[in-house]
């Protein structure tokens, strides 16, 4: 009996914290809302979901749980994935030059590898080169005709040109689509019926060009870090820093899969997706070291300079909010 009780207590302190967390969390969001935030919000810690709920605009449409936003740069975690996987099957090598996929490649972009793509090393000097052009062909053409700002490998420069490189890539060694090799080999499995696929020119291919739900968009970071998607080796891989980008004490700031990657005391302290859309939509999740997951979908675009999205992800769990920089627990 006294261990029966024992039990109900901890249990029913459990779900007391639980409570008072999601009325934190509410009293947040609701103040955030009365200045401009609008959005969906999900809070979780490992396989539980602790708070989920959807701001609708003070004017404007009803937003609900299952309303889909443009995921933006968000994409880029899923073009970074399916590349993994067609490591995992040896269809390609991170060494493997881009000239092994497209033979005609400039001389001097010829030894552009495909990790240099995946760290945003590949030094081309443009953004989004494949925008507005349909044909695969034309879009690595355009993006390959870019001049080099410095050797290959040297120097890290965020654009999207690289992981449109990556899906035509994807496209050459999978003999698919990219869409359709994303949906069967990564999609399909983690159980994302919501999310799809946007506009057919190349800046929509890789880079950006997804939409989702933050139920799905959750799914995919518990299938990654849950190991439910891929082994435990490359999940583990998913969620490292591949390429140092800057020191933001007390956090070493790298690059990953289409993530940025926090680092505190020589320990990764949070994976951060994060992506800006047309519509105004912005989002951003973020898996800290202790399990909490914080997945934040908005269309009420930029506050101050920075994403609503960003922004609010913050303030529901400050970065710097405990010792170690992982954040609390909810």
């Amino acid at each position: 009996m006294r261990a029966l009780l024992l039990c109900f207590a901890l249990v029913s302190g459990i779900g007391s914290a639980n409570a008072q967390s999601r009325s934190r969390y509410n009293a947040i969001l609701r103040a955030q809302r009365d200045s401009g935030f609008s959005g969906v919000v999900l809070v979780a810690h490992d396989d539980s979901i602790l708070f989920e709920r959807a701001y609708s605009p003070l004017n404007g449409n009803p937003l609900t749980l299952n309303t889909k936003f443009n995921i933006g740069s968000m994409t880029k975690s899923f073009t970074a994935a399916a590349i993994l996987k067609l490591r995992s099957e040896h269809r390609l090598s991170f060494s493997d030059p881009v000239s092994r996929f497209f033979p005609h490649a400039p001389a001097q972009k010829r030894d552009i590898t495909v990790f240099h793509l995946l760290t945003h090393t590949s030094c081309l000097a443009g953004h989004s080169a494949g925008s507005g052009i349909m044909r695969r062909g034309g879009a690595v053409t355009a993006s390959l005709s870019q001049r080099l700002e410095y050797p290959p490998g040297t120097h890290y420069r965020y654009a999207d040109d690289d992981y449109q490189l990556l899906a035509a890539i994807i496209e050459v060694a999978s003999g698919e689509t990219w869409e359709k090799f994303v949906e069967r080999e990564l999609l399909v499995p983690a159980k994302m019926r919501s999310t799809s696929f946007q506009g057919s020119d190349w800046g929509h291919k890789g880079a950006n060009g997804m939409r989702s739900t933050t139920k799905d968009i959750y799914r995919w970071l518990t299938g990654i870090h849950e190991a439910r998607l891929f082994g435990r080796t490359e999940s583990r891989e998913l969620e490292s820093p591949l390429m140092h980008v800057r020191s933001s004490p007390p956090f070493e700031i790298h690059y990953g899969y289409g993530t940025r990657v926090y680092v505190s005391g020589g320990k990764v302290a949070e994976v951060m997706y994060s992506g800006s859309g047309d519509t105004r939509s912005t989002s951003i999740a973020r898996v800290m070291a202790d399990g909490t997951i914080v997945v934040i979908l908005s269309n009420a675009g930029q506050r101050r300079g920075t994403t609503w999205a960003s922004y609010v992800a913050e303030r529901l769990v400050p970065r710097n909010a405990s010792p170690n920089g992982t954040g609390t627990s909810p």
